[in-house]
């Protein structure tokens, strides 16, 4: 991505979200709303959102401030009701915090923490994890529900205070996926998740694509799903 395609649309505000519903797999009724970032170029091009951020992570206070107005606006234009489910990245909360020791992510979330829940994702970079762990413990302190993002089948790695702090845990698709393998990671999941449930956390398992995938969710006891067999319902609000 050329710099100054980038630098356009932020300075020009080209921000949108995406709001793909959460959706309860015994029911099939949608209880909650991940508001996913997206942006564009002049001409209406969509830019990737990981590209934009894997971008922004070069100059952090440009960082903070994109991630900043993209959750203002993630929160003002979401629908009225129901889980409010954000992402943030352990890098612009650290950015975030002022001279008074407060944080503006954390400021921006309180009047919205009878529905919001927080997204973290739990790196292998230890210095990733420092600042995750800060992150958790301040809005953890304000009683502002967190999830633990992405748990996948092949990598990654999820630690006990993780698990202790989580309100939710997120799975990625990579547990649905064919291989030689499925049947172990099946039974995986069949330890896992009545585990979590024992624990009071619930889970959500993305990335759900067709019939057999929510057939499998709901055989398995996720409590929520989410994913492109469910486009239909997705919402998307300008800038």
């Amino acid at each position: 991505m050329h710099p100054h395609t980038l630098l356009e649309c932020l300075l020009a505000r080209r921000f949108a979200v995406e709001y793909q519903p959460l959706v309860c797999p015994a029911s099939g009724d949608s209880l909650g709303w991940e508001a996913l970032a997206r942006f564009s170029t002049a001409d209406g091009t969509p830019l990737p959102p990981d590209l934009v951020f894997q971008a922004l992570h070069h100059d952090p206070l440009l960082l903070f401030h994109t991630e900043l107005e993209t959750k203002r606006l993630q929160l003002s234009l979401a629908p009225p009701a129901g889980l409010l489910f954000v992402n943030l990245d352990p890098d612009s909360f650290a950015a975030g915090h002022g001279p008074d020791g407060r944080n503006a992510f954390t400021d921006l979330f309180l009047p919205h923490r009878q529905r919001l829940v927080v997204e973290v994702i739990e790196n292998l970079d230890m210095g990733d994890v420092a600042l995750s762990h800060r992150l958790v413990e301040e809005l953890k302190a304000e009683g502002i529900l967190l999830a633990m993002d992405d748990l996948a089948a092949s990598r990654g790695l999820i630690s006990f205070a993780a698990l202790n702090d989580s309100a939710y845990l997120k799975f990625d698709r990579s547990w649905l996926a064919d291989s030689p393998e499925r049947e172990r990671r099946t039974a995986i999941l069949s330890w896992t998740l009545p585990a979590a449930r024992s624990l009071g956390v619930r889970t959500v398992l993305e990335g759900v694509e067709t019939a057999n995938d929510l057939k499998l969710a709901r055989r398995l006891g996720f409590d929520l799903v989410q994913g492109f067999l469910f486009r239909d319902r997705f919402l998307r609000a300008e800038a």
